[in-house]
């Protein structure tokens, strides 16, 4: 029997990760005899989502069990790793100042693997797989795994780059890609991060790209466009994301021609968009703002087929490859966005899809994209095109499936 062990952060409560991770497990679940599900959390009020039938949740890491015991590292084995671990960080010279975090993510790493229920799903099936959806998180856990044939970690964003950590330090990257078989990096730039870090020796012939996709409707018409112009974006309203940005340059949009009314909807919240509904009281009257807060995804794709969006913008300090971009291109919307992460992977006129604009873009430069790119003649950017050869869930979900279920060692032969 081939088993999956996929460690996830949310899934399959209905919250966080839920949104990538739900639109592959079907191509999991096809690849497998049977997939147990393994997450790590912190919210379950969202409630469990429906799973396919060969699918079942084998518990929430989050939650503390009785097994739990601090002493679980002097186990021989253990300790064995944790050494090895320790070693690798010293030998990359990553160790020093983050002697604490290395030691508190092996903790929760070591106590992740040595949970009964994880042991018990490993050593019970004859060929099994882990698969960590993240490299941190749920995907803490990965390294310290016994009894599996393979492990495979993807990586993303906030689990990839580590300058995006307040300390500058992810625990123990050596060690999990040391023993990861496959790891996967949602895109080119992520690739291209791990092999210029200190352990990149740790991941030779084991890199492969297995991009996240969306899915988007079979057919589509863009409704025609209007006097005006209306700009979308949708992100969190924190500070990478740069949500007030977008707002300064709709602004300076609508200020420039006051016979063209400017709309602009946000959709998405965060701890900055009640200091964002403050500032954007005072307007133009030719701008409308529409500040949406948190949204249902189907309404917000709802939204994408019955308007016609001129243009979606995305202002970000750093990127994997967004999946608001995913959907807006699936929706044939233009998109106008920094150059920075992955970003260009999926934006810019070589692809058809829209304009990059500089990572330190001032209002006045991200105002003139927006106008650029809205005012375009019809056909001039085709976004759908790429969303259906790079981006269509129906296309990236077998693919990552493939990539997990390849990296199989029967364990005859381990």
């Amino acid at each position: 029997m081939t088993r999956l062990l996929l460690f996830t952060n949310d899934y399959p409560y209905a919250t966080g990760d839920a949104v990538f991770v739900g639109k592959e497990i079907d191509a999991l679940a096809a690849r497998f005899d049977d997939v147990v599900v393994f997450c790590h959390a912190r919210d379950t009020s969202a409630g469990l989502l429906p799973l396919p039938a060969n699918v079942r949740l084998g518990g929430n890491l989050f939650v503390p069990a009785p097994e739990d015991s601090p002493w679980t590292v002097l186990r021989p084995r253990v300790l064995a790793g944790l050494v090895s671990a320790a070693w690798r960080e010293l030998r990359d010279g990553r160790l020093r100042g983050h002697v604490r975090l290395f030691l508190m993510g092996a903790r929760v790493g070591i106590t992740q693997a040595h949970r009964v229920a994880v042991r018990r799903a490993a050593a019970e099936a004859a060929d099994v797989v882990a698969y960590a959806f993240w490299g941190m998180g749920c995907g803490l856990g990965l390294p310290w795994l016994r009894d599996v044939g393979a492990r495979v970690v993807r990586v993303h964003g906030y689990d990839l780059y580590e300058s995006r950590a307040a300390s500058g330090y992810l625990p123990a990257r050596p060690y999990l890609f040391a023993r990861a078989d496959r790891v996967l990096t949602i895109s080119e730039d992520g690739g291209r991060y791990l092999s210029q870090r200190p352990y990149a020796r740790e991941l030779e012939g084991k890199l492969r790209l297995s991009r996240l996709g969306v899915p988007g409707p079979a057919t589509l018409r863009r409704p025609a466009r209007g006097d005006g112009m209306l700009v979308v974006s949708c992100s969190a309203v924190i500070d990478l994301k740069r949500v007030p940005l977008i707002f300064a340059a709709v602004r300076r949009l609508a200020a420039q021609d006051p016979t063209r009314p400017v709309r602009w909807v946000h959709f998405g919240d965060g701890p900055q968009l009640e200091q964002l509904r403050s500032e954007v009281r005072d307007v133009p009257e030719s701008l409308t703002v529409d500040l949406r807060g948190r949204t249902p995804n189907d309404e917000v794709t709802a939204f994408y087929r019955e308007q016609r969006v001129d243009v979606f913008v995305n202002a970000s300090t750093t990127e994997g490859v967004p999946v608001s971009i995913m959907e807006a291109i699936a929706h044939d919307i233009p998109v106008v966005a920094t150059s920075v992460g992955g970003t260009p992977e999926i934006v810019g006129p070589a692809l058809r899809t829209g304009e990059l604009v500089p990572a330190d873009a001032s209002p006045d430069v991200l105002a003139a994209a927006l106008r650029a790119v809205a005012d375009a003649p019809e056909g001039a950017y085709a976004p759908r095109e790429l969303w259906a050869r790079e981006y269509d869930v129906r296309v990236t979900g077998p693919r990552a499936a493939e990539l997990v279920a390849g990296a199989a060692i029967p364990r005859g032969r381990r």
